[in-house]
């Protein structure tokens, strides 16, 4: 085989393959404009290639390869539209440039000029051919006239041909100032590599073509055929083979894994036959001549041994290739490995959701990607791209998306019949950005949704986009779901956690024992409820003989309810010594409550001083429940004089009543979680109940012993109910007898304890 021959078989060869990957480009998606431009690049490219092995046989010899010479002549020139063709791919990729946008007839602009030179030259040469001075008749004597005229003519051919070569390259230049630009106007990884490979080799491509074509005839240079021949294969191999490599190794236009696939078989096929032809083909040839055997014989021979040799080879291309795809972070196998793993291994559910649309938005390159879910607390959203949206529009995402039939698994907001009102859809657009919606649907809720906007290369979502968010979107429902579930289970057991260190706390306020006293008996009971309502009691003794009585139920639960009894307990005792008046006291409080506190905490409150000589009681009530005072011969008294509950108003006034107990008189303090309380039948304890109940215990029980019978019989009344709130009851008992008689008989007592 010929060195001419060999050249011109590979320089046929690299143009098939090119050919067949521009058909590949085209057939992935041929609605996408990018994919078309790329493809007809390829097809020019191509077409250069087929020129040039057309020359090399219109080399050897007469006849047909004359014939092809001719045609080689004739369609050189339209390989030359790989220039605005690169020109208008370095304009919309990754996305339209000023040009492109700014002028709707750019694409005409750009290959008028290549238009015109295609049909004047081919004009020319066509006319050449059929025209001379033999068949015009022209004689001998005014030939030479004839072809001094024809000087302008070809003079301006010439100059024509240079000109347009000079346009080349400044399409070439200008291509390749476009791409750089992109390349640093990029911010997504991958897609800067897409424009490094791309570029780098495109630009490559260029310059060998412009040494191979336009540089010669600009300089008027004259190069070996053969090297013009390696310049062109260099120049499709490296523009060509960077396009493969960026659409295997980084999914460039999205192309699918079984296209990829087939590329890179392709390409190992091609360089396992070249290999065949060059170096089996020739040790055929060798063998035949040392042998003496025809080549026909061995040929088979040879085969069937390259066939078994070149089978591990194919496994071991296999397995590059195969590692070569895996490599690929946008790989949709490596985007469902990696989700996978997110999804398992997140365990807050706003990690999860923040990795997940990350890695979403890196795999297909998006403008702009959103992840909700829909809490009790309201909606929670990470932005893997994009700016974050109105809080008004993330509200509605919950109503909006929930409207989506559980059947459907996407919605695309471009078409007419997609399931959602159109002031749906111009909100998802207009405020997200939305082109795919995928709604998060688990247990027949939804429980969040993805919303994804356009590529920032403009491409559209294909078939196999599709399915794949369609998985991952499945999946994510069922780990949004568990999120849910996890954040609810936290928040319980924080919940609990408090509640648990609210009671700690209130156990400290609440006195354990009470003082003996001469002439009166005092005890309280707190059973906390399931939560802490914040039931608060206590008894502050004072120097001069007196003491204070005070309960209250403050508003809320957890340890801001604690908080907020501890200010009150805090408070009442710094000015149980210095402040003279009960409503004093209970007015300041009330200042301290409504000051520190929000509007929606309050406290009911009622507050008593009373006087172990005289026997009087001077109290007031911040609406708290009426304590009962329960007279021997009877008599029922409520003490209901004071104002409103503490916290409400900073200027509120509260009165001060007082009241002259009697020996053998009870009073009874309680929290609303006693006459509130509910059996099974749905019945309240009851004032009248608890009244009633006080009223019937015998006079000689004690403080403690009436207070035990009184939570004894609210117990017996639930019939085994736990109480919705705390109970709390404080019995003050009034002895009866001589002060001297009771002072010996506390002073016994007393040594009794002792």
């Amino acid at each position: 085989m010929s060195p001419f021959l060999l050249l011109a078989t590979g320089n046929l060869v690299l143009g098939g393959l090119v050919f067949l990957l521009g058909l590949v480009i085209l057939r992935e998606n041929p609605r996408q404009t990018l994919n078309r431009v790329v493809a007809f690049m390829l097809f020019f490219g191509g077409l250069g290639s087929f020129v040039t092995a057309l020359g090399f046989v219109s080399t050897q010899g007469p006849g047909t390869a004359a014939r092809g010479g001719v045609v080689a002549e004739n369609f050189a020139y339209i390989w030359e539209f790989f220039f605005p063709t690169l020109l208008l791919f370095s304009s919309i990729f990754p996305q339209e440039r000023g040009p492109r946008r700014r002028f709707r007839s750019f694409t005409l602009v750009v290959y008028a000029p290549h238009v015109f030179h295609f049909l004047l030259l081919l004009g020319i040469s066509l006319l050449g051919s059929r025209v001379s001075l033999q068949s015009l008749h022209v004689p001998e004597a005014t030939r030479p006239l004839v072809n001094v005229a024809g000087l302008p003519f070809h003079l301006f051919l010439a100059i024509h041909r240079s000109l347009f070569s000079l346009v080349n390259l400044g399409y070439g230049v200008l291509s390749a100032v476009f791409l750089i630009r992109s390349y640093r106007e990029a911010h997504l990884p991958r897609l800067k590599r897409q424009l490094r490979v791309i570029g780098a080799g495109l630009i490559a491509c260029l310059a060998l073509y412009s040494l191979a074509t336009s540089i010669p005839v600009l300089l008027d240079l004259a190069i070996p055929v053969w090297a013009r021949s390696l310049l062109t294969i260099a120049a499709l191999t490296v523009g060509s083979g960077s396009i493969a490599y960026a659409m295997v190794r980084y999914k460039f236009l999205d192309t699918k894994l079984l296209a990829r696939r087939g590329i890179l078989y392709a390409v190992a096929s091609a360089v396992l036959i070249g290999f065949y032809l060059t170096v089996v083909t020739r040790l055929s040839q060798l063998v035949s001549s040392v042998s003496g055997v025809e080549t026909r014989v061995l040929e088979p021979v040879f085969l069937i041994l390259a066939l078994i040799l070149f089978q591990p080879v194919i496994s071991r291309v296999e397995e590059r290739l195969e590692l070569m795809l895996l490599r690929d972070r946008g790989d949709y196998r490596n985007v469902l490995r990696r989700m996978g793993r997110e999804l398992l291994t997140a365990i807050d559910l706003n990690e999860m959701l923040a990795q997940s649309i990350g890695t979403l938005s890196e795999a297909l390159l998006l403008r702009s990607a959103y992840a909700v879910a829909f809490t009790r607390e309201g909606p929670v959203l990470q932005v893997g791209a994009g700016k974050v949206p109105d809080r008004d529009a993330v509200a509605q995402l919950a109503g909006l998306l929930s409207r989506v039939p559980l059947d459907q698994d996407s919605v695309r907001l471009d078409e007419d019949f997609a399931p959602l009102p159109p002031e749906d859809r111009d909100l998802l657009v207009r405020e997200f950005h939305a082109a795919l919606v995928f709604p998060l649907h688990s247990k027949g809720e939804t429980v969040g949704g993805l919303l994804l906007g356009l590529k920032a290369t403009d491409t559209g979502y294909n078939a196999e986009d599709v399915n794949l968010l369609s998985t991952l979107a499945g999946q994510m429902s069922v780990s949004v779901q568990n999120g849910l579930l996890l954040r609810e289970r936290v928040a319980v057991a924080r919940m609990e956690e408090e509640l648990n260190l609210a009671r700690r706390i209130q156990s400290t306020f609440l006195p354990s024992e009470f003082p003996v006293m001469p002439r009166f008996e005092v005890y309280g009971m707190n059973t906390p409820s399931r939560e802490v309502g914040g039931d608060f009691f206590d008894l502050v003794p004072l120097k001069d003989g007196t003491f204070y009585l005070a309960i209250a139920d403050v508003s809320g639960k957890g340890v801001p309810a604690a908080l907020l009894t501890s200010m009150l307990q805090a408070s009442l005792r710094i000015q149980a010594e210095t402040t003279e008046s009960v409503a004093s006291i209970v007015t300041n409080i009330n200042t301290l409550v409504a000051r520190s506190t929000t509007t929606e905490q309050f406290a009911t409150f009622f507050l008593c001083r009373v006087d172990q000589e005289s026997l009087r009681m001077e109290f007031s009530n911040a609406g708290h429940n009426y304590p009962l005072v329960c007279r021997k011969d009877g008599e029922r008294v409520f003490l209901e004089k004071g104002g409103i509950v503490l916290g409400l108003m900073t200027a509120a006034r509260f009165e001060e009543a007082r009241l002259d107990l009697r020996p053998g008189d009870r009073v009874v303090f309680y929290t609303d979680g006693v006459n509130e309380a509910m059996n099974r039948a749905g019945e309240d304890f009851g004032e009248e109940r608890l009244w009633d109940l006080v009223a019937g215990l015998p006079s000689d029980l004690s403080a403690r012993e009436m207070t035990n019978r009184v939570v004894e019989e609210l117990y017996r009344f639930l019939d085994g109910e736990e109480p919705q709130d705390d109970v709390t009851v404080m019995i003050l008992r009034v002895l009866e007898g001589s002060p001297a008689e009771r002072a010996r008989e506390a002073t016994q007592v007393g040594a009794d304890m002792a």
